[in-house]
């Protein structure tokens, strides 16, 4: 298991691509550049890898390992009811409004709260099943701890009936038969959300362009904080908003058409890779020559349709053409 043993930002092994944990990428480019169809690709492989490599540790439960609990997709074109609790990893799609994202935010930002205060209590019931002997329940009646135990285990059974998508699974037999002794315990207690949050195309927004006082933009400032493992927000163009959001962004993507200002003040994030021949106008020349800029025959220019820069900015800097070129000094 690759499961993660920190919770600093670290590379996901064994990922098919260049994915960390609570990964903040951005893609740029043109409608119809790709996109929508690379950040499925991403959200799809955190998914992915979180089930098939990672499994869930109530021994440890401030770590963000296991399978994702929500899976949130937000789009302009979508049209659906606004719902957090939706599933364990099936896509939950959101119409994008300003509105609608504000609320998300703040339901995270709640939920993610919550669950950290009933963590804390429900860590209390297992020690306490875990290093307390009793026949049955009236052998506890008269325990000190007795009226506190059952405020914490009412605590969880409401946070399972709310969130059911953070129900867990009891690995250890003791502390299911103790609890069995005082009520119908289910065998499941809850655990640390696991969020991957999908932002396709946001322009117009005014989170996006005025000001950091705005609970989104919260959210991704504290975003290991409130366990959003992985956001990907797309823009059509590298503008104020990018610069608002850049300090957070770990990983950018630079599809096709972008200005060529825009695409040099990229050359920022990679500033440490600058040598005698590698400046700001030959990064410039390596984004063109990788969109096919300087071609000049239609077939020869759409074969190069897709392609896009990969930039690498935290914890590492890096840069690649696609995901499996790498650009070294």
């Amino acid at each position: 298991m690759n499961n993660l043993t920190s919770d600093e930002v670290t590379e996901l092994k064994g990922a098919k691509y260049p994915l960390q944990s609570f990964q903040f990428v951005g893609l740029f480019g043109s409608p119809g550049s790709g996109k929508t169809y690379q950040l499925m690709k991403l959200s799809q492989e955190v998914v992915r890898w979180s089930k098939e490599t990672t499994e869930y540790n109530l021994d440890k439960p401030e770590l963000c390992n296991g399978p994702v609990t929500h899976n949130i997709y937000i789009t302009p074109t979508a049209f659906t009811d606004n719902t957090l609790n939706k599933g364990s990893n099936n896509i939950t799609v959101l119409e994008f409004t300003d509105q609608t994202l504000t609320d998300l935010s703040d339901q995270i930002r709640d939920m993610s709260k919550t669950e950290a205060q009933v963590r804390d209590l429900q860590n209390f019931i297992r020690t306490f099943m875990r290093d307390t002997d009793f026949k049955d329940h009236r052998e506890l009646l008269t325990h000190p701890f007795y009226s506190q135990l059952i405020q914490c285990i009412k605590a969880v059974e409401d946070m399972k009936t709310k969130y059911p998508e953070l129900r867990v699974k009891e690995q250890n037999q003791k502390i299911i038969n103790q609890l069995n002794k005082l009520y119908n315990f289910d065998g499941y207690f809850i655990r640390r959300p696991k969020i991957v949050l999908s932002i396709d195309d946001a322009a117009g927004s005014k989170l996006f362009t005025q000001g950091t006082n705005n609970s989104f933009y919260k959210l991704i400032c504290t975003r290991r904080h409130l366990s959003v493992f992985f956001i990907g927000l797309a823009f059509q163009t590298i503008s104020d908003s990018f610069k608002r959001f850049k300090t957070q962004m770990n990983s950018m993507i630079l599809f096709r058409g972008l200005p060529p200002e825009a695409v040099e003040d990229m050359f920022e994030c990679v500033s440490s890779l600058a040598s005698p021949i590698f400046d700001k106008k030959t990064f410039l020349q390596l984004y063109r020559q990788t969109i096919g800029y300087n071609e000049e025959e239609f077939n020869k220019k759409n074969n190069f349709r897709f392609n896009f820069l990969f930039i690498q900015s935290q914890p590492n800097v890096g840069l690649s053409i696609g995901y499996d070129q790498p650009i070294t000094k």
